[in-house]
């Protein structure tokens, strides 16, 4: 068990490009199973108000999921195209599958691995998306037979524990936000010198 967190270096990537061609490495924070990483979004993008420009995730280290609520509300796209988040969205947590690498005891790699939900904080039911982009990535080569099986029994775990631990769903979440996370959310911004992700 850590009693305090203890900082920690994140770098990002995927799967759909050069698995070598990593983000980072941003500051974070580890606390037991937990880690929070932050980065900053480019100008580009509109920050909710009250809210600034710098991206809190948290990472359940158990599961390989990482989540967040996106720090903006509009954004101008690389092709131009302006995208505007519902006012009713703006507590929405963004859940990602991910795999989790840990080259020295104080460095994380996290690459994505396709599948996402999306879950509101009010009554609405959450949403699962890219199940279809996660088997185009077997089919395709870009990840294994043996990643795609440990990533959907993982997934499952997190639906499970964190969504409905009963067999039917129920009127509210088992465990979301996770619990294990409020230590982190509590610390004080920023983490380290910001890092802006690519424009």
């Amino acid at each position: 068990m850590i009693n305090e967190p203890e900082p920690v270096e994140v770098h990002c990537g995927g799967y759909e490009h050069d698995p070598d061609d990593l983000f980072g490495p941003l500051p974070g924070v580890r606390l037991d199973n937990v880690l929070a990483y932050e980065m900053a979004a480019p100008e580009r993008f509109e920050p909710w108000p009250d809210r600034t420009s710098l991206q809190r995730t948290f990472v359940l280290l158990d599961l390989g999921v990482s989540l967040n609520i996106p720090c903006w509300r509009k954004a101008t796209l690389r092709n131009g195209n302006r995208v505007e988040v519902p006012a009713a969205d703006e507590g929405t947590w963004y859940v990602d599958l991910i795999t989790v690498d840990q080259p020295d005891p104080t460095t994380f790699v996290l690459r994505d691995l396709f599948i996402d939900v999306m879950i509101p904080a009010d009554a609405r039911h959450h949403r699962m998306l890219d199940l279809d982009e996660f088997g185009d990535a077997i089919e395709g080569g870009k990840i294994t037979v043996p990643q795609a099986v440990d990533a959907l029994r993982r997934w499952q775990r997190f639906l499970d524990r964190h969504l409905h631990a009963d067999r039917y769903p129920q009127a509210g979440w088992t465990d979301f936000p996770p619990a294990a996370i409020k230590p982190l959310t509590e610390l004080p911004a920023p983490f380290g010198p910001p890092v802006t992700w690519p424009s």
